[in-house]
């Protein structure tokens, strides 16, 4: 099965939202805590600050995987971008000082992309960092799905365990580029 670039970003987005649904439902707790971080938190909340350091890094990426795949052209968000570099230097401080070490891997590698499509960097440069990031990004992907899979509730196996396979698949897709085209051969 082949789908574009822009069709693997939005599919990327689209499981991002329906994961912060999911964590916004374990807030306001419409869902057990123990749905969410392999049934392993403690306390309602300790769920509620996963969830909510969960969500802010979703909302984060989703700019980021935006201009990674194409689906918008980086050039005509410049101020966007200015003001998204902002907010991940300051997301960066926040999660350090929230000691998720992973959170801050995940950020700090987001924001050399952000620095090119603010203008901040040369241009050039842009496909580099987007390699790098839907790289590492699909290594996080496998790992939270190892982590699912291996949870403590059938919501983590199943439910969020297919949502992070996929997304695991679609930054794989994204991280490898388009294979090239095969010359067509011509019948004589």
């Amino acid at each position: 099965m082949r789908i574009n670039r822009k069709t693997a970003g939005k599919g990327i987005i689209i499981l991002n939202i329906f994961t912060i649904c999911v964590f916004l439902l374990v807030i306001f707790k419409s869902l057990p805590y123990e749905f969410i971080s392999g049934g392993r938190l403690e306390s309602y909340d300790a769920a509620v600050r996963t969830a909510t350091t969960s969500i802010v890094m979703m909302i984060y990426g989703i700019p980021v995987i935006a201009a990674a795949s194409g689906l918008i052209r980086v050039k005509a968000y410049k101020k966007f971008y200015i003001g998204w570099l902002i907010f991940a230097l300051i997301l960066m401080v926040v999660l350090f000082f929230e000691a998720s070490l992973m959170g801050v891997v995940v950020v700090s590698f987001g924001v050399p992309l952000i620095a090119v499509a603010a203008g901040v960097v040369d241009y050039k440069q842009f496909n580099l960092f987007a390699k790098i990031y839907l790289w590492l990004s699909f290594v996080f992907a496998c790992l939270n799905s190892l982590g699912n899979l291996l949870g403590a509730t059938w919501f983590e196996k199943i439910i969020m365990g297919l949502v992070t396979v996929i997304q695991a698949m679609l930054y794989f897709y994204l991280a490898r580029g388009n294979p090239p085209k095969r010359p067509v051969k011509h019948k004589k």
